[in-house]
């Protein structure tokens, strides 16, 4: 009972992750849970041990909330909506209040109960870190995951959207109250422990969580569940009837494949942009490209080859993001580029992944227009 309410929760259907749910439904949720909590009795002392923590500290987020309940909203604010922070309890409600309420008296009002509110989550999120000691006492013996249960791991890049996600495939038998601990490494080290639980986890059938990047409240983050440039997940599975842990290193094959699955229908179109005498400067040569195929692409850096015969100039550009249907202007130094190209090679490569998009554009002669070489 204490890893129901406790562990976050995988869902078979991603989409009911990402449904937001009113303060009331979670104020609902709170409240069953603190009556099941109540009922917990054990002679396993880190259980009841465990236990208090979250009973108490639930009971600070729910006076918390009703007190957020009871202050003065905006006019136009309407119903406040929440996600999923802890999923067995929370939602994003934090950033929420927090937007809601910007007039100077009313953020006094709510920094007053959100201190506590966000000193709670941070005991419950400590006490579901035990819960993978708890389990480890009521499970089998580690063993092989080769064939009967398969990772697979997909940080947030591009238009994917703002949320990492997990998905584990249970290939065996159907197992009962699974408690599963997952820790993310990011590219600097950081390291992130997430447990989810499941009653009962069907064979054949793959289950998915939902990590956040988190926001700044009073100046912590809140609701983050991810690290930064995910490195390597560890995944350990406890159940009565089997348990096994699984290294997994995102970073490398694994994301690049990501990568290029999201840059499948990536397309630019351009031109060749020629030299001009100007009265304040000159226009230098280089080129003009449009980006077509995603809505847009994160942090980039594109090399462009210019190349004529046996000649070659290379220079490359770095951008914070490029927007569907935006056009870059690539102009060279002055006096760099001496020849008019007969073709370009176009390359577009992003931070943490060896995936790199490629391109040869032949220059028509006569329009300057860019046309792909096609492989």
């Amino acid at each position: 009972m204490l890893a129901k309410h406790l562990g976050m929760s995988m869902k078979s259907d991603p989409a009911q992750l990402q449904k937001k749910r009113e303060t009331s439904e979670v104020m609902a949720d709170l409240q069953a849970a603190l009556l099941d909590l109540r009922e917990i009795k054990s002679n396993d002392k880190e259980i009841m041990y465990v236990s208090a923590q979250v009973r108490d500290a639930v009971t600070v987020v729910l006076e918390r909330l009703d007190n957020l309940n009871s202050l003065p909203k905006p006019p136009d604010e309407g119903t406040l909506f929440v996600g999923s922070f802890v999923d067995g309890f929370f939602g994003n409600f934090a950033g929420g209040y927090h937007r809601g309420l910007d007039a100077e008296a009313k953020q006094n009002a709510l920094n007053s109960e959100m201190q506590p509110l966000l000193a709670a989550i941070d005991r419950i999120d400590a006490a579901q870190k035990m819960l993978p000691k708890i389990a480890e006492k009521y499970s089998a013996t580690l063993s092989d995951s080769t064939g009967l249960i398969i990772a697979d791991f997909n940080e947030s890049w591009g238009d994917s959207g703002p949320d990492d996600w997990i998905a584990l495939q249970n290939l065996g038998e159907t197992l009962e109250d699974c408690t599963i601990l997952v820790e993310l490494t990011g590219a600097n080290g950081e390291v992130r422990k997430n447990v989810h639980f499941l009653k009962t986890w069907p064979e054949a059938t793959c289950m998915w969580g939902r990590y956040q990047g988190g926001e700044k409240i009073l100046g912590k983050t809140v609701d983050r569940t991810t690290v930064v440039y995910v490195k390597e997940m560890k995944v350990t599975i406890y159940s009565p009837q089997f348990a096994t842990r699984i290294d997994y290193t995102y970073k490398g094959a694994e994301k690049d494949k990501d990568v290029a699955y999201r840059c499948e229908n990536l397309s630019f179109q351009g031109a060749y942009q020629p030299y001009e005498d100007g009265v304040i400067w000159d226009t230098q040569r280089g080129a003009q490209i449009t980006m077509n195929g995603v809505e847009f692409l994160p942090k980039c850096r594109v090399n462009l080859t210019f190349r004529k015969g046996d000649q070659a100039k290379i220079w490359y550009w770095d951008y914070d993001s490029w927007m569907k249907g935006e056009t870059k202007t690539f102009d060279t130094p002055a006096g760099g580029l001496e020849f008019k190209p007969d073709r370009i090679d176009f390359e577009v490569s992003f931070p943490d992944t060896n995936y790199k998009h490629k391109a040869t554009l032949k220059v028509d002669q006569e329009s300057n227009k860019l046309v792909k070489i096609q492989d």
